[in-house]
């Protein structure tokens, strides 16, 4: 006798606990918002939640379980409940304590877990789903990138972005070298990753970074308003959105091999290297780093009126 295979169960949008999902019936959109603590980075718990949940978005091409009701989603926006705070990036806490114990196999999983999602974002799901990224305040390191993942990146004025990897002498290495590449060029990437820099939306919107600059307040408005637009010439989008990922395909076994640089070169980090590190978490626990720490980390979580508009 044969047996019967069990039906994979829909992505429940209930009894989640780091993210948050709300879904709008009228542009079949669902709105994925970060919300991790104790600090608002990707820590292993928010990373496992989103990989289950949205992995089961992508098996059942769009297909969740919203407030008792099965809903088609065809678009997802990407945002964050923490003020102020897109998403500050990797738990440096985990990788210091990594770094300290020898255990490479913890970071594999970390950033295995962070391709994997980072993945199922730029290939649209594996099906034709648009994605939208909308930034409200810091989106820093690993934050950034997951910005980066969207098909369309909207941001508010006194949004803020960087890669501070370069300060404790490493890189950021879960996609930002293979997405910001593509979007202006290896060179300039390149540039902006070893730079340290933070930029304003101005400066992002400007390089082509970002695809919409808003006033604050108004992101999500913003964002509703261009996907009802696009819903008119809907086949139209989606089709260009499913041809630019052929243009210059991401592939999964690209972003794992640029993890095992990553991993080799965070297990070459020196204990200066780490005091730096160790910096940046307490500046991330707070979001703004004390007048004593050093300089540039004092510059990296300074409030957005401080940083140069153009």
């Amino acid at each position: 006798m044969n047996a019967v295979a069990e039906f994979p169960a829909l992505a429940n949008t209930q009894n989640l606990r780091q993210i948050e999902v709300d879904y709008d019936d009228d542009t079949a959109t669902m709105f994925h918002w970060m919300k991790p603590v104790p600090r608002p980075c990707f820590n292993r718990e928010i990373l496992e939640e989103m990989d289950r949940f949205e992995s089961r978005v992508a098996q059942h091409q769009g297909w969740i379980q919203h407030a008792g009701r099965e809903r088609k989603v065809d678009n997802i926006v990407f945002g964050s409940r923490t003020p102020g705070v897109f998403n500050l990036g990797g738990d440096l806490l985990l990788f210091m304590q990594a770094i300290l114990g020898k255990d490479r196999d913890a970071l594999t999983h970390y950033a295995g877990l962070c391709v994997d999602i980072m993945f199922r974002r730029i290939s649209g799901f594996g099906s034709a789903l648009v994605s939208y990224s909308l930034v409200q305040g810091r989106a820093f390191g690993g934050g950034f990138e997951c910005a980066l993942a969207g098909d369309v990146i909207v941001a508010e004025k006194s949004s803020t972005m960087s890669f501070p990897e370069v300060l404790f002498n490493m890189f950021p290495g879960m996609g930002a070298l293979s997405l910001l590449g593509r979007r202006i060029g290896l060179r300039k990437a390149e540039e902006m990753m070893t730079s340290g820099q933070v930029y304003s939306a101005k400066q992002m919107y400007d390089l082509g970074v970002i695809d919409e600059i808003t006033e604050d307040g108004t992101g999500l408005q913003v964002i509703r308003a261009l996907i009802k637009a696009r819903r008119r010439k809907s086949n139209s989008y989606r089709a260009l959105s499913l041809a630019k990922r052929e243009f210059q395909p991401v592939t999964h076994a690209e972003m794992m091999a640029i993890v095992e640089i990553w991993v080799d070169a965070a297990m070459k980090l020196e204990t200066h290297d780490l005091r730096m590190m160790s910096r940046l978490v307490r500046a991330q626990n707070k979001l703004a780093a004390s007048t004593h720490e050093h300089d540039v980390v004092e510059q990296l979580f300074a409030p957005p009126r401080a940083v140069m508009n153009g």
